[in-house]
């Protein structure tokens, strides 16, 4: 179903490889992942097979058409879901699925028939009629999938697909997709940097570093290239140096690789093996400060190929509501308190209404920030003597009464929390929708 032979990706004027003579195949009806951390070329090994991207040089074929010369061939016959969510958080899940279906040329009674069978198939007909935004990461991830199927495609790509979920979200998600393939025998490329996900859901895994491809085959074949049992050793500062020499040449040692808070090596009998391995460091005033013994996973085997592991692997996810709290929501939130963005004052007061009406109108593209800042608007607010709050009018104009969903008034007050969340994503999301400031006086 999926062939890709010599593939390579450069980007930039250093012609840097982010894939690097990649060699593969998938079959029909298989659940096939490739296992790699952040910028090890998953993502660009998919968005060329989806035929948004151009090889630099080699081939892939997708249900038999070239991805470079007959795209139009293989986008018929896929189904893509992207790490960021494609769906639109200000229409219900209903809406997204018909936009989608008439994106897709399906019309009428078929359309509708196929948009109702995803929504019951994923769960989803209860919520159907409900704003996206109000939507939980999982439930979103799901509509997200029901759009990608909407035209029944041969192959379903999915880039990341439970990344910034939750653990039963996540498990979720995987059940839904051994059903896609069980019951419709759909092939699945599916890029992620979980290890259990790759482990429990996957036919066959390619472990991919650095734009190359170190190795294939099922969970089971790549633990069994390490044979035996794993033991992890940590150590005080410069007794690693030491330790490696000394367990290399051990009798019960198999291999010993080197990891980024100590060792790893690998024996026959894990249970039988320690207490040798730690009287010999011992013998060698060596102190060892943890010792974990483990069955071989996908991690040992990618430290095997990779020298370093993949549980430190740092996951980080913004929430879609980023965009309306600024560059630096982030920062905002981990001090616990709205301080303002480039559309909203501290005080939750509009710094350029027209300019806020524009770029949402545009679909959130980035303006010039304007208006007045945080230190002016705090001090317009300022408590007098008596208690009463002394507020220019200008400024009395510019802000909402109580209750008021005034244009660009929403951040920072009635319709953001203290971290920059949104206090009711589907009310902020109607509002929005519906002009962002017909309120009613």
């Amino acid at each position: 179903m999926i062939r890709v032979e010599n593939l390579v990706k450069t980007y930039g004027k250093a012609s840097k490889r982010s894939v690097d003579d990649l060699s593969f195949t998938v079959g029909a009806g298989e659940i096939f992942a490739f296992l790699g951390p952040n910028g090890a070329g998953k993502s660009t090994t998919a968005k060329v097979l989806t035929t948004l991207m151009m090889p630099t040089s080699g081939s892939a074929k997708v249900a038999g058409f070239d991805v470079a010369t007959q795209s139009r061939h293989v986008r018929e016959c896929i189904g893509y879901v992207a790490q960021s969510t494609g769906i639109d958080h200000f229409m219900t899940g209903r809406e997204n699925l018909m936009l989608i279906g008439h994106l897709y040329k399906l019309r009428g009674a078929h359309l509708e028939r196929r948009v109702d069978d995803m929504l019951a198939y994923f769960s989803l007909t209860e919520v159907a009629d409900q704003m996206c935004a109000s939507y939980s990461g999982g439930m979103q991830r799901k509509l997200d999938i029901a759009t990608a199927l909407l035209h029944e495609p041969k192959v379903l790509f999915l880039d990341e697909p439970t990344l910034g979920l939750d653990a039963q979200s996540r498990i979720d998600l995987w059940n839904y997709v051994k059903r896609l393939n069980e019951d419709m025998g759909m092939t699945v490329f599916l890029t992620t940097h979980y290890l259990d996900e790759a482990d429990k859901l996957a036919h066959r895994v390619g472990i991919i570093d650095e734009g190359i491809l170190q190795a294939v085959g099922t969970p089971s074949e790549l633990k069994d290239l390490l044979k035996g049992d794993s033991i992890a050793l940590s150590f005080d500062e410069g007794d690693t140096e030491r330790a490696k020499p000394l367990l290399e040449a051990a009798g019960f040692s198999k291999e010993v690789l080197d990891e980024d808070d100590g060792l790893r090596i690998y024996v026959d009998n894990g249970g039988e093996t320690i207490a040798d391995l730690v009287s010999l460091l011992s013998a060698n005033d060596i102190k060892v400060k943890s010792v974990t013994l483990a069955r071989p996973t996908l991690d040992d085997v990618f430290i095997k190929f990779t020298g370093r592991s993949m549980d430190k692997v740092e996951e980080k996810v913004k929430p879609w509501w980023a965009q309306w709290a600024g560059d630096d929501w982030e920062q905002q939130a981990e001090q616990n308190e709205w301080e303002g963005n480039k559309w909203v004052n501290a005080d939750g007061s509009a710094k350029d209404k027209e300019a806020f009406e524009e770029w949402v109108k545009e679909g959130g593209e980035a303006t010039e920030e304007s208006g007045t800042g945080q230190k002016d608007a705090a001090a317009a607010n300022a408590e007098t003597g008596d208690g009463e709050e002394t507020v220019s009018e200008d400024k009395k104009e510019e802000q909402a009464k109580p209750g008021d969903a005034a244009t660009g008034n929403w951040g920072g007050n009635e319709w953001v929390n203290a971290d920059g969340s949104p206090k009711d994503p589907e009310a902020m999301a109607k509002w929005l929708k519906e002009g962002a400031g017909k309120s009613s006086e």
